[in-house]
Parts: C-alpha cells; sequence; structure tokens
C-alpha cells in the first residue's frame, strides 16, 4: 500500500513537471541580460555582444546578428563575450539573435546614417575668452547623440606668489538631441587659470539608435532575455588648438574614447 502511494506521487510530480514545460513555466526560470553595442566608426567598425547570468549559464549560448553568426572571444561560468570587426552599413537594419537554454533573446536596432562634425574647423585656436561652439549635421535615424569634450592645456597660476605652471583637464559627456552646444569660457577657463599657455582638445559626436543613456530607460531586448543593445555611428573627431599649437598631441585615441563610453553605459545600467 505504502509503495502504491508513493507511485501515485512520483506519477503526479511527473504530471506537474511535464505540465509545467508545456506551459511555459519553470520556478528555476531566469533570463539572461544582454548588452550589444554596433559601432560604425571611422576607421573600424564593431559588434560587442555580452550575455550575462549572474547564477551561470547552462549553456553556451549562440549569438547571430542578421543571421551570421557572431564568435565568443571571451567567457567565464557566468559572462560570454562576442564580437568581430565586420563592416557595418549605415541606415541598415540589423536583427541580433541570442540562443540559450531558456529560449532566444531577440531585438533589432538600424545603424544611423552617416553624418559629420562641423564645428570647430580645422586647426581652430581657442582662446581664454572665446566660447567653445560644436556643431554637427544631422544624422539620418538617430534618435539621440552622444557628445564628448575633452580639454588638456598648460597655464600659469595666478593664485600664488611665482609662476608655476599647471595643466588643466575638462572631459565632458552628455546626451543631446540637438546638432549644437555652446561652452562658455568660464566653464573651460576657471579663476584659478591666469595665462593660457598651449594645449589641445577634441569633439567626439556618435548618433545612436536603441535605448538612450537615461535613467529609468526600459531595454529592448524581447523574448527570452532582457536588456540594452546600441547602434552607434561615429565620424572623425575634431581637434583644435587651445592657446597656442602644441608639438605634441596629448588627446586619447577613438578606441580608448569608445572604450570609456562603453563603460559609463555599463556602470549606468548597473545602477
Amino acid at each position: 500500500m505504502m509503495r502504491l502511494g508513493f507511485l501515485i506521487l512520483s506519477c503526479a510530480v511527473v504530471l506537474l513537471a511535464c505540465h509545467d514545460n508545456e506551459s511555459g513555466v519553470n520556478p528555476n526560470y531566469k533570463e539572461p541580460t544582454i548588452w550589444g553595442f554596433l559601432v560604425r566608426a571611422q576607421d573600424y567598425d564593431s559588434t560587442d555582444v555580452e550575455v550575462i547570468d549572474c547564477d551561470g549559464l547552462r549553456m553556451v549560448p549562440t549569438v547571430l546578428l542578421n543571421g551570421r553568426r557572431v564568435e565568443a572571444y571571451s567567457y567565464t561560468p557566468n559572462e560570454y563575450q562576442y564580437g568581430d570587426d565586420s563592416v557595418l552599413g549605415s541606415c541598415q537594419k540589423y536583427e541580433l539573435n541570442v540562443k540559450h537554454y531558456w529560449g532566444t533573446g531577440f531585438c533589432h536596432v538600424v545603424m544611423p546614417g552617416d553624418f559629420r562634425v562641423t564645428r570647430p574647423t580645422g586647426n581652430y585656436l581657442l582662446r581664454k575668452d572665446s566660447t567653445l561652439v560644436a556643431t554637427w549635421s544631422a544624422s539620418q535615424g538617430a534618435e539621440w547623440y552622444w557628445l564628448s569634450i575633452y580639454v588638456d592645456y598648460a597655464y600659469y597660476d595666478t593664485t600664488g606668489d611665482t609662476m608655476d605652471e599647471y595643466e588643466f583637464q575638462f572631459e565632458l559627456d552628455t546626451l543631446v538631441c540637438s546638432t549644437s552646444i555652446a561652452m562658455l569660457p568660464d566653464r573651460l577657463f576657471p579663476p584659478v587659470v591666469g595665462e593660457v599657455l598651449n594645449g589641445d582638445g577634441s569633439v567626439r559626436v556618435w548618433s545612436g539608435f536603441g535605448p538612450p543613456l537615461e535613467p529609468g530607460d526600459l531595454g529592448n531586448v524581447r523574448g527570452n532575455a532582457v536588456g540594452f543593445v546600441n547602434a552607434w555611428n561615429e565620424p572623425p573627431e575634431r581637434d583644435f588648438y587651445i592657446g597656442s599649437p602644441t608639438l605634441t598631441r596629448r588627446l586619447p585615441d577613438n578606441r580608448e574614447m569608445l572604450e570609456r563610453l562603453k563603460a559609463r553605459l555599463r556602470a549606468a545600467r548597473s545602477r
């Protein structure tokens, strides 16, 4: 009798498990997180996709971009990173599919159209009393622009008894929906700055498609996953001088600036 009761109970458990599988309900179900970056830049293109499950990935996910398989280049038990440098066309739609143990997560993005930074002009010299004006043409299909301004110059300090030389650095990273910005002199040249000796700066703009980098943004990954995928188009940056031309440029390169942007994006989404 006891054996019969155990058999009935076992059959009930199996039936419930089958019912859960048929209905898609699983008490241990957890969706992985997907972060994706599609970048079209002046001297390189890159696709970067991260698949994360803090409880551990039960299988190696498969990543497809417009049906083309993107290979993994780094992994841990909880995270796989995929990427390559295949050419990405402007104004083209891209379908991302990530197949994993629980199913498939998917989304689509459109690479914004090519554009260019129009100001400052080449060899522009920014003086202490000048307003820095940055402008760029519109990028077709862009939902927002990410602007990065970098300034680095040497100056004489006016607060001390001696004319000591110091270095001033300024960085601005911000999301905008317009195609221009103006930086007043007191933003770039604080009161402590006396005579500006020499330096350089740069203006970089990325046009973006996908959830912008704002608190409360909803992800655009659907299906059996959550996450954010963006497409960015980056034209050549515009460099300029400050005070007087420098002998050696000290500006960060494009890939370094791109990694900084990705790091800020990851940090914002982790909060």
